[in-house]
């Protein structure tokens, strides 16, 4: 179960920071929805082996879409409004 939350998580990577993967500031929309049913199907997967207390699940899903929908970075020396 280790490989399918590694597996898990490096989904989430490519979804948070698509520019580190060459994708732009948002990965193209269908390669988003792929990847958003397949991190589904694997968090059903960790929630019905128990490797993830609901609890554990719930916090990580927020702390991940936290980080999904920041706003732009402003150029370096520009203040923000």
């Amino acid at each position: 179960m280790n490989r399918v939350l590694l597996v898990y998580k490096a989904l989430g990577r490519v979804l948070n920071s698509p520019q580190s993967f060459g994708l732009g500031d948002r990965p193209p929309k269908p390669l988003s929805e792929a990847l958003c049913a397949m991190r589904k199907s694997l968090r059903e997967e960790l929630v019905e082996k128990n490797e993830l207390s609901s609890e554990d699940w719930l916090s990580r899903a927020l702390s991940q879409d936290a980080d999904r929908d920041r706003p732009v970075k402003i150029a370096s020396g520009t203040k923000r409004p």
